[in-house]
């Protein structure tokens, strides 16, 4: 099936060996963890070794990894220090909750609540798994939980250190198209995902209703002649799939990827959808809920 074949593209990703130090000393690279006080990673970066994986409690995979998880930070948690980052993408506290009491999670959660983290470590989808050396130095990135990690772990829990890296190919690195906000008139931009309405329809089917009802708002608004465009996420997003997910809803409008994730967090995105709203040229509403019709016309 195309959907499953999309996914399991996404996740084989050829590693090369880098040079590059990629650091995470920064100070506004901040979490929040579960008693919503926030935590610098700068306290531990540089130390000793960093585990960071990337994880939504909607991800199957995400779930399919824990014990894993858990059993490499029983084995290895004294000498490398290990987060449960959640994306905060269409999760809440109560959900994460029920995750770490299902298997039994005993490593620091917390929540990348203003997306800057994900985006420092290059973070294309979950489960992202990313290891950092005891100088800082990002050494390791992927997406399952294999033998790769397993020896990087084992190797990095000796002397913290690890003499050949394996980071995800930076090759195909986009820039995102410049969003432009006219100065006169309405202008409608809505932030989703090209899989919402579809890989969430099993674990989380209110929203991947809310997904489809919104495209299909948003292309009769586009008929109703209202500046519209939709930016993606680019979670496990290329442009093959957003092709497909054109032809899926007949899409009317133009649909960029976000690649950067830097609209999402400027807009502080942290649910699929939602329409952002613009009136002469200022931020006049959104909206994330597409079970009535949407009218602009009176805004």
């Amino acid at each position: 099936m195309m959907k499953s074949k999309y996914i399991t593209l996404l996740w084989v990703f050829l590693y090369f060996s880098s040079s590059q130090h990629l650091l995470a000393n920064e100070s506004n690279l901040v979490l929040k963890n579960q008693q919503g006080e926030l935590f610098e990673l700068n306290k531990i970066v540089g130390k000793k070794p960093v585990y960071l994986k990337f994880w939504a409690t909607w991800c199957k995979p995400c779930m399919e990894q824990m014990p894993h998880f858990q059993q490499a930070y029983e084995q290895y948690g004294d000498t490398i220090d290990t987060i449960a980052i959640n994306i905060d993408l269409n999760d809440d506290p109560t959900a994460v909750a029920a995750v770490k009491k299902q298997f039994n999670l005993t490593m620091p959660i917390m929540s990348d609540h203003t997306a800057k983290v994900a985006q420092h470590y290059q973070f294309i989808g979950t489960p992202f798994h990313v290891l950092l050396d005891k100088t800082g130095k990002v050494i390791f990135q992927g997406h399952e939980a294999d033998k790769a990690l397993d020896n990087t772990l084992r190797l990095l829990s000796h002397d913290g250190m690890v003499a050949k890296a394996h980071l995800l190919d930076e090759g195909n690195k986009q820039a995102a198209t410049a969003l432009v906000i006219p100065e006169h008139g309405l202008k409608a931009i809505l932030y989703t995902a090209t899989w919402c309405d579809w890989y969430l329809a099993d674990t989380r089917p209110k929203m991947a209703t809310n997904c489809a009802a919104a495209q299909k708002q948003i292309n009769l608004l586009t008929n109703q002649g209202i500046d519209t465009e939709a930016r993606v996420s680019q979670l496990w997003t290329d442009q093959a799939a957003v092709d497909e997910y054109i032809e899926k809803f007949k899409v009317i409008h133009p649909v960029y990827i976000d690649h950067g994730n830097d609209l999402f967090i400027d807009n502080k995105i942290s649910s699929v959808p939602t329409l952002v709203i613009y009136k002469n040229g200022l931020m006049v509403n959104r909206i994330s809920d597409f079970s009535s019709p949407v009218n602009l016309q009176s805004k």
